[in-house]
């Protein structure tokens, strides 16, 4: 009951910037005062030229700096939580996070359902979307829909654009510490400026971590510890008719891993911390060291008649080895293969050692007309080069046998090499048919070639002949997929304050191998109708959509109790349809409401029920206010609400629904002009939540998400 009236307070206060709409005309607070306040006006890089947001015919949910700074956005799942129709949910390791989009969802060892986007780079894998702290960041746009007609086969759901903070002129920097719960310290620092003034400039940025975590075993020892050091460099330099911009990142992650717990039966899948549920046992503390190292190289050549010619190029290399229980329990325990070890074995538990490493090249070039012309058009090819290599090894499998996770001379039970090459072109035209009505036409081809080969050692001196789709033995399985993605977009300014727009589109994403499964590509029909309005002399920004979508061979991957233990399927057909509402307001001199909310309506067809993963219903609300304490000193207030829907997760014997949730974001703080000192409070109610459940041998097993945590954090900006 209590959730029916928290979404029903939700739903209303979402409509609130419609019902001042209605009343616009008369005279209120909000228009009757000439020096007003107005809306934080955002421009937007989505379809590689920047633009303002109300002016782009897509459903796009910017954050501003100032959003990122007051909201205290730092990692990828904090401006999913602010989204609509966007879910993020952490699993037995950082780099496998199931993304939701529309109700398009992530497969795990194949390809995120959306394309991320750093600077211009797209990373190469779902692996490389959680890579812990956003620092140094100038926005982030989450498009919602398909984008593969510009950003390729990997945008089936929507694209994230994330834009880092560019080097200045002057010399500007700062440092910011907090405090938090799990002695969580986290300190940042940046520093930018010329080294030749005008031409070459530079900007550096450090972040370092050290938390013992929030969530403990039933022992006490805290599970979700993290230390994480990351360096970033970028050096730009500003030609009379070329710009070059050079970055390069290194990161260092130590972090718990293999987080779950035991849950005895289903019914006890929304208990945490009694009898049924009584936290995570552990005989091994689990744990992941990953490595990042990210280099980029962006040139922008001013041509003849406007245009401008722009190289993207990217290399991504990401380490990553995990070692922790397999079976979640105190030792002796029953892993999923059965017994394992004794009471004096060195781990009185069934272990797992999980590698997966990626290397990826990427390259994206293309010519870009002058903004200020009627017709406007764009054309580009990109490549992708990704090779990666997964070896999973399980204590126990040989005779109880378990070793020292520093002993690769066990031979592991599933070892693999896979590569990708993918290749697009694309093109897009946007034409004024008249000063109201804009026309785009875009369209993308890709192409994947990639394999798989299997080997019974970390060397692969000896391959594992495998059986192909004509049930021959061969050495290494390939595939190859292409499609060709359209989207017509049709949009109408019906005065400077009101546009609207219709959509369609086609998405698609690659298929992948699953250690010899291949499981196949997917596809999408889309139809969108959309409207972006400025109310009450713009202190009102209203935005919505609604849409359907055909969904063809959904990908979707589970939990099993064999070699490779994790099967990937395909589900034939399902229907989504939807619709999205978000909300701007100012509400007086120092009160601004943001407000959103999202619903989808996901079903496989011929009676399979609901789609994995997606809640019918999300929604944010967001109240900030602001007052003068002294001459130097302003009080700044945040409050941010978020309702999570149910959604079910199916591991190919059982579908489990996961009840909804609400969460309370808090932050205060006294801002000056060089410095800030605030308090804290994530998940402030203390929600708990299953984010993944599936079956075991021995009972089932559970991930779930962090805990409350409240803390103190300071900064100090120089200019």
């Amino acid at each position: 009951m209590k959730h029916k009236h928290m979404l029903t307070a939700l739903t209303a206060a979402s409509l609130i910037p419609m019902t001042m709409a209605l009343g616009a005309e008369a005279e209120n607070d909000l228009t009757a005062k000439e020096d007003s306040t107005i809306v934080e006006k955002i421009l937007v890089t989505s379809r590689k030229r920047q633009e303002s947001i109300m002016d782009v015919p897509d459903s796009i949910t910017a954050f501003s700096t100032t959003t990122i700074e007051n909201s205290g956005i730092d990692e990828v799942l904090d401006f999913i939580n602010m989204t609509p129709n966007v879910t993020l949910r952490e699993t037995f390791r950082a780099g496998v996070t199931f993304i939701s989009m529309r109700g398009i969802t992530t497969g795990q060892q194949g390809w995120a359902p959306v394309t991320y986007v750093v600077d211009g780079v797209q990373v190469g894998a779902l692996d490389f979307i959680n890579q812990g702290a956003l620092t140094d960041i100038e926005r982030i746009e989450v498009l919602k829909g398909p984008q593969g007609a510009l950003y390729g086969a990997g945008a089936i759901a929507g694209a994230i654009n994330i834009i880092t903070k560019r080097p200045s002129n002057e010399l500007e920097g700062g440092i910011k510490a907090s405090y938090a719960t799990g002695n969580d310290f986290k300190l940042s620092a940046d520093m930018s400026g010329a080294l030749i003034e005008d031409k070459l400039l530079f900007r550096l940025n450090a972040y370092h971590r050290d938390s013992d975590g929030n969530q403990e075993t039933t022992d006490g020892e805290g599970i979700n510890f993290e230390e994480q050091d990351t360096l970033r460099a970028r050096l730009t330099y500003l030609g009379d008719s070329f710009t070059v911009d050079l970055k390069a990142s290194y990161s260092d992650i130590h972090a718990g891993a293999a987080m779950q717990e035991i849950v005895t039966d289903p019914a006890f899948i929304d208990d945490f911390e009694n009898a049924n549920a009584p936290g995570p046992e552990r005989g091994i503390l689990g744990f992941e060291d990953r490595t990042f190292e990210e280099y980029s190289a962006k040139f922008e050549f001013d041509l003849s008649g406007g245009a401008t010619l722009t190289s993207v190029t990217g290399l991504s290399i990401l380490d990553q080895n995990l070692f922790g229980s397999i079976s979640f329990q105190k030792p002796p325990a029953i892993s999923l293969i059965g017994p394992v070890g004794g009471i004096n074995d060195a781990f009185n538990d069934g272990f797992q050692d999980l590698t997966d490493n990626f290397e990826v090249f990427t390259q994206d070039v293309r010519i870009t007309s002058s903004s200020d012309s009627r017709l406007r058009w764009m054309a580009g090819a990109s490549y992708m080069n990704r090779e990666a290599y997964n070896v999973l090894n399980i204590g126990g499998l040989f005779t109880g046998v378990v070793r020292d996770p520093n002993d690769m001379s066990v031979i592991p039970i599933q070892t693999d090499f896979k590569s990708d090459k993918a290749t697009g072109i694309y093109a897009q035209l946007n034409y004024d048919i008249s000063e109201q009505m804009e026309l785009t036409i875009a369209g993308r081809y890709d192409e994947n070639t990639f394999d798989t080969t299997q080997c019974t050692d970390i060397n692969c001196s000896t391959i594992v002949q495998v059986l192909d789709k004509d049930g021959s033995l061969v050495n290494k399985l390939e595939n190859t997929d292409s499609e060709f993605q359209p989207k017509v977009q049709l949009s109408y300014d019906w005065s400077d304050d009101l546009m609207t727009y219709v959509t369609y589109a086609e998405g698609f994403r690659f298929g992948f191998f699953n250690t010899g499964n291949l499981t196949k590509n997917e596809s999408t029909t889309n139809y969108e109708l959309g409207f972006k309005a400025s109310l009450a002399e713009g202190q009102v920004r209203l935005t919505g959509a609604v849409f359907h979508i055909d969904y063809s061979d959904q990908q979707i991957t589970s939990i099993t109790t064999e070699a490779p233990f994790r099967l990937s399927t395909n589900i034939p057909e399902a229907d989504i349809d939807g619709l999205e509402l978000e909300g701007v307001a100012i509400l007086s001199d120092n009160i601004t409401l943001t407000a959103g909310f999202g619903y989808i309506d996901a079903t496989i067809n011929d009676g399979g029920g609901r789609t994995p993963g997606t809640p019918k219903v999300t929604g944010n609300l967001a109240l900030e206010h602001s007052m003068v304490v002294s001459q130097n000193w302003d009080l700044y207030s945040r409050l941010d609400y978020r309702h999570q829907g149910d959604f079910v997760i199916t591991d190919g014997v059982g579908d489990y629904l996961v009840p909804s949730k609400d969460y309370l974001n808090l932050r205060m703080s006294l801002k000056s002009l060089n410095y800030t000192i605030g308090i804290f409070a994530n998940n402030l109610t203390d929600e708990r939540q299953a984010t993944d459940f599936g079956t075991v041998g021995f009972g089932y097993v559970r991930s779930f998400n962090t805990p409350r945590s409240v803390g103190i954090e300071a900064s100090y900006q120089f200019y």
